[in-house]
């Protein structure tokens, strides 16, 4: 009689393990695919990562080319108005009030000068203000991390069916032996 209700027994764990194949199969096959789907998110998001680096990079020297120059600018002034008094020996006789006239104008083209110079460097420090604002924005949005706003989201959606695939996987595991 024991050995009936073992055999009996026996019957029926083996059609609840042929009933549970198809189950597994297709477990199996969206466990692949969701597999697939985050290596093929992982290399987007490394390719995105790259690209940002390059376009980082190539910003990092246009700054660097616009630094060195207005620095250059800067040194051929300096020179300029070094050199200014040893080159222009020139005698002249001027009334005083042709004097006062010349000490005007050459106050005003002095001033213009300084206006238009003040002007430009207001520009560039703006446009670089302007770009570190940009920049100083992308990372808060991302959090140091910059890779797309939809990027992240593909990202969490995997990770979450993967993170759920795995307790059922262990679930279903679990619930055969108990």
């Amino acid at each position: 009689m024991n050995d009936v209700e073992n055999e009996v027994e026996e019957q029926q764990a083996e059609d609840g393990s042929v009933n549970c194949v198809p189950e597994l199969k297709q477990l199996s096959e969206d466990i692949d695919k969701a597999t697939n789907t985050f290596i093929n998110a992982t290399l987007e998001l490394k390719s995105a990562i790259q690209q940002y680096q390059r376009a980082e990079t190539k910003l990092g020297g246009a700054v660097t080319t616009i630094s060195k120059k207005v620095d250059t600018i800067n040194q051929h002034i300096d020179k300029a108005l070094e050199n200014a008094p040893t080159k222009l020996k020139v005698s002249v006789n001027v009334n005083d009030a042709d004097w006062q006239k010349i000490q005007e104008l050459f106050a005003k083209e002095r001033q213009w000068m300084t206006a238009q110079m003040q002007m430009h460097i207001r520009e560039v420090n703006s446009m670089f203000a302007y770009e570190r604002k940009k920049v100083r924005e992308r990372y808060k949005e991302y959090n140091g991390c910059y890779l797309g706003h939809y990027a992240q989201w593909f990202f969490w959606l995997f990770f979450i069916i993967g993170f759920v695939m795995t307790f059922l996987v262990i679930f279903l595991a679990l619930k055969d032996f108990l």
